[in-house]
């Protein structure tokens, strides 16, 4: 290979081999042994040199000076950051499977042609040459070493233009692969959180959109819990630091809610490492949604077609980020708001509700006791002449029974009707007992009934206490200072807050019951 060996001298002609120091290990080939010699009419065995010396010719007989090669670049970076040469290899990959190489060639950038195609370069691979895996056209010239035996190609320019078609190529045909197999739109129907809190970082943690970031979130007084995983963003190792990165949060998903995967901002050709179709598969499996600012200030990368949510910049994503919770705050404020509005709507119906109650039992109360008053008095009037009726006719019967009585039953009719008289006194006063203590139980009642109508407590001075649900209040537990209390009296409520709560030891004493005069009826 010629990453393991420096084959050119610079200061060598092309078709000059490097001084290495060491004589070739490499002779001509011999004729084979026998018993006699060849013979003398047969032209003379080629030696190496002068076979590799017509090699070289012909080749440089059969292309022109300078020609156009293309194909996928391997081994460039490594060989590109040494600063002198630059030696790798081309390949060209079997259209049927990407991964296999059906052909490839060695490449060679003097010292002094790389001064002149650097800038070519960085346009296409960044200021670390990143070239790799990626599709190159170059203007090269044939190079035949012939003390080695060794071909290569010498890189004379760069076609830049035609090495971005190629590139645009590959991007879209990526993107095409990816559509086909539903996974532009995967990562995308996943459900990012309300309120995303935990966030899973992948970036440089020396890099400027590091600090930005969570600068912009730190500015926001939220708690954010941040967990960063520090990867190359940028060089031969961007795309495996990336690819371990996702690995470790996809391995613990249910601790987080969203990665974010962020870099500052640089040229098409410092950002095409997020056009890896690898990266891209890795973005969009990851069974959490991935938010990318990558610095992009026009082009989209394939990272960013297939990430949930793509930001210009990683400022904009942390604001991204912050709006959502702010957003989410702002609508909790306003539940919150609607629930107070209506908690007080219905404490204020509650104690409308109770005002009409009371009046109405106060009133079906006294409509009961008028009622009843009045049965009661028209029993009491009809009993005296209902009693008399009895008497009457119970006279009118005994003065017959008398009348057929001979004489000698008189006494006893005497007798009866004594006994008569006094059962009839005594029925007159077991009649009006009843009806006076019913009369009485019925005040009494009245009387009480008067005495818990709550208007008439509250008139005495006292008050009704509710909390801000509503909880009619017999006890300090529960309460908090800060609650909001509602006292209701006889000619209103009153609210306020509770500054000190102070439990009374219960002393087992029990004031006197204050009992108002009442008129018993006799």
């Amino acid at each position: 290979m010629c990453e393991q060996s420096n084959l050119f001298d610079p200061k060598t002609p092309k078709d000059t081999p490097p001084d290495s120091g060491k004589a070739s290990e490499e002779v001509p080939e011999r004729a084979p042994a026998g018993p006699e010699s060849p013979s003398l009419s047969e032209p003379p065995a080629l030696s190496v040199s002068e076979f590799n010396e017509r090699v070289a010719g012909y080749l440089g007989g059969l292309f022109p000076g300078v020609f156009r090669i293309q194909g996928f670049v391997t081994g460039f970076q490594r060989s590109y950051a040494r600063g002198g040469h630059v030696y790798f290899e081309l390949h060209e990959r079997d259209p049927a499977d990407e991964t296999r190489d059906v052909a490839r060639i060695a490449m060679v950038i003097w010292r002094g042609v790389r001064q002149r195609v650097h800038r070519d370069i960085e346009a296409l691979g960044g200021q670390g040459g990143a070239l790799d895996d990626q599709q190159v056209y170059f203007e090269v010239s044939v190079n035949f070493w012939v003390q080695g035996g060794r071909l290569s190609l010498l890189v004379e320019g760069v076609d830049v233009e035609a090495s971005l078609g190629a590139q645009k190529l590959d991007r879209e045909r990526i993107l095409r692969l990816l559509a086909a197999e539903d996974l532009l739109e995967r990562n995308r129907r996943l459900a990012l959180a309300p309120v995303p809190l935990r966030l899973g970082l992948i970036t440089s943690l020396e890099s400027a959109a590091y600090h930005d970031f969570l600068k912009e979130l730190s500015q926001s007084g939220i708690g954010f819990r941040v967990a960063c995983v520090d990867a190359r963003v940028q060089g031969p190792e961007q795309e495996g630091d990336m690819l371990t990165a996702f690995a470790r949060f996809t391995e613990h998903a249910q601790d987080w809610d969203a990665v974010v995967l962020i870099r500052g901002g640089g040229s098409r050709a410092d950002l095409m490492g997020f056009d890896g179709e690898a990266l891209a598969r890795a973005i969009a499996v990851c069974p959490l949604p991935v938010l990318t600012g990558i610095g992009h200030e026009i082009d989209r990368s394939i990272a960013d077609e297939v990430a949930h949510h793509a930001l210009k910049t990683p400022t904009a994503a942390a604001r991204f980020l912050v709006g959502r919770v702010e957003d989410w705050l702002t609508g909790l404020e306003e539940t919150a708001r609607q629930i107070r509005l209506q908690g007080e709507r219905r404490l204020v119906q509650a104690g409308r509700d109770l005002d009409h109650r009371t009046h109405r039992l106060s009133a079906l109360a006294t409509a009961g006791l008028t009622g009843a008053r009045a049965r009661l008095a028209v029993a009491f009037a009809r009993l005296p002449g209902a009693a008399r009726q009895v008497l009457r006719l119970s006279r009118l019967e005994l003065e017959q029974r008398r009348q057929l009585l001979p004489h000698k039953t008189r006494r006893p009719l005497a007798l009866a009707r004594l006994e008569l008289r006094h059962r009839l006194a005594r029925l007159s006063a077991a009649a009006r007992e009843p009806l006076l203590h019913g009369r009485r139980e019925m005040d009494h009642r009245e009387e009480r009934l008067r005495l818990l109508d709550p208007m008439h407590v509250l008139r005495r001075g006292y008050s009704l206490t509710r909390d801000a649900r509503g909880r009619l209040l017999r006890s300090v537990a529960g309460i908090s200072p800060g609650d909001k209390l509602v006292t209701r009296v006889a000619d209103g409520e009153v609210e306020s807050l509770a500054q000190d709560v102070r439990p009374v030891k219960n002393e087992n004493a029990t004031a006197p019951r204050e009992r108002p005069d009442r008129k018993e009826e006799s």
